[in-house]
């Protein structure tokens, strides 16, 4: 499929899954996406989207998942309201040419378990704030321009089974508390 993502879908007002990756879409993810009360699964990833991803994401309040990188080119980063989706379980975002930095308010989503950023042009200190992420299985943050040291709160992420932070711009010695990771698989 090409063109526009579709706005018809909008009017589906129990819509819980939604899956238009994999395609040729263009332009812009709508900010009229953030209508839906229902919808537990978005996924846009593998189009030719460009623009920026919309702040209305953040209306999404029963999204668990949410696919929005691979091939898709945003101007811009990762708008904070996507911390207000506390039932946000999956976030893959990598591939996707983000820039800025991470905001802090992805620390609020306490149920995810899988935050893929990599590949990205994502910058500055890696935020404390996704230490508090007890949930966290599994987090990818290569492949961007991240800078200063790992912070102690990533000490808290206990369930951590994958922790990807290769080809950044780090500094400092692997920190001591990797080595407790106990439930690490891939570092």
């Amino acid at each position: 499929m090409t063109g526009s993502l579709p706005l018809s879908v909008t009017h589906m007002s129990f819509l819980r899954h939604l899956h238009l990756g994999g395609n040729f879409f263009t332009r812009r993810i709508p900010s009229e996406y953030g209508v839906w009360s229902h919808l537990e699964y978005l996924a846009v990833s593998g189009n030719e989207l460009s623009d920026h991803i919309p702040p209305e994401i953040g209306n999404l309040t029963s999204l668990r998942e949410l696919y929005i990188g691979y091939y898709n080119t945003y101007d811009g980063g990762i708008p904070p309201e996507i911390g207000n989706l506390s039932e946000m379980v999956r976030l893959d975002a990598a591939y996707c040419g983000l820039t800025g930095e991470v905001p802090t308010e992805l620390g609020k989503l306490q149920k995810l378990d899988t935050l893929f950023l990599q590949v990205n042009a994502l910058s500055g200190s890696l935020t404390p704030e996704l230490g508090s992420l007890k949930s966290l299985k599994s987090m990818d943050l290569s492949n961007n321009g991240f800078t200063g040291e790992v912070p102690v709160s990533f000490s808290e992420l206990k369930n951590l089974t994958l922790l990807n932070l290769f080809r950044n711009k780090l500094n400092g010695a692997i920190p001591e508390f990797i080595g407790e990771m106990s439930v690490l698989e891939v570092l």
